[in-house]
């Protein structure tokens, strides 16, 4: 009885725990899912729903201007999570030595580009890549609103946004580790770069996927950047799926059309994230599995 009555106990109090989350997922996530995937199955006639099935959906997987939008922002995803991962885990690995000083000082002053909202960066880095307004782009003669530049442009506005932030994730991950394991490592003659390759990076590794998948998440959602760009140069409605999906939805008033290209892009985004996560599972348990084989020969060897 008293077992029974503590199961219900802890019931009820994860229940009370887990409901303000469960209603936000349902009210703005899974609601709007539910009702995107509903819109997608009619078209409007004279401002008069018409039930079409999966016509959308056949219509949305002919769409070329579609497709070619998924392209480029996983280019941009694959160049823009690369240079940001690797530079917030140097400045995290910098910061963490026993050399770095004022480190407070440096998280702070590296986290602060996260603090301006996205809308606000973009503003600002268009001023600064206008060409008529800088001297320096004028001297040197080049323009990072062209087209070919144009997308290493709003990778740098990414990349100066998201790089302090990664950062803290990754410092706040090695500030867990026992020091005790340092100064083993240290006592057995590891210097700086080999304390950082062998022990703080491994450790890092379900950090760093966490931070791989929420990177390419993000990155599938670009729309603010290219977006405030558009003011300054000329720039596709479909340079993104969310440009795309937003000159659907206001500016050719396609609803049902606008919530296919959601559903489709919300689907790309969890079948891809899904198979970067099991491939780093199953890269993980052949890197264990590789560990394991080689203690087991040298300990055979040494027998």
């Amino acid at each position: 009885m008293k077992m029974s009555y503590a199961r219900r106990s802890h019931v009820v109090s994860a229940g009370l725990f887990l409901a303000p989350f469960m209603l936000l997922f349902v009210a703005f996530l899974l609601a709007p899912l539910i009702y995107a995937f509903y819109t997608s199955l009619f078209i409007e006639r004279f401002g008069q729903p018409i039930f079409v099935g999966f016509r959308n959906y056949v219509n949305a997987f002919q769409d070329a201007a579609f497709w070619s939008s998924i392209v480029n922002v996983i280019k941009y995803a694959v160049i823009q999570g690369v240079i940001m991962i690797v530079l917030s885990l140097i400045l995290a690995l910098v910061l963490d030595t026993r050399y770095a000083k004022l480190k407070s000082l440096f998280r702070l002053v590296y986290f602060l580009p996260y603090a301006v909202p996205g809308v606000f960066a973009s503003i600002m880095w268009g001023f600064l890549y206008s060409k008529p307004l800088d001297p320096l782009l004028q001297a040197v003669h080049f323009d990072p609103l062209s087209s070919g530049a144009l997308l290493y442009s709003i990778i740098n506005i990414a990349t100066w946004e998201w790089a302090g932030y990664n950062m803290t994730l990754y410092s706040a991950a090695l500030t867990g580790v026992s020091s005790d394991l340092y100064e083993a490592a240290i006592v057995d003659g590891c210097n700086e770069f080999q304390l950082a390759w062998h022990i703080k990076l491994p450790l890092l590794r379900p950090t760093i996927l966490m931070t791989v998948i929420l990177s390419f998440i993000g990155s599938m959602q670009l729309f603010n950047e290219p977006f405030l760009l558009s003011a300054l140069t000329p720039i596709s409605q479909t340079f993104t799926p969310n440009m795309d999906i937003y000159a659907m939805a206001f500016n050719l008033t396609n609803l049902p059309y606008a919530a296919t290209l959601a559903v489709l892009l919300g689907a790309i985004t969890i079948l891809i994230s899904a198979v970067v996560m099991i491939a780093a599972r199953l890269i993980g348990r052949a890197r264990r599995q590789s560990e394991k084989d080689t203690l087991t020969a040298g300990e055979a060897v040494a027998a």
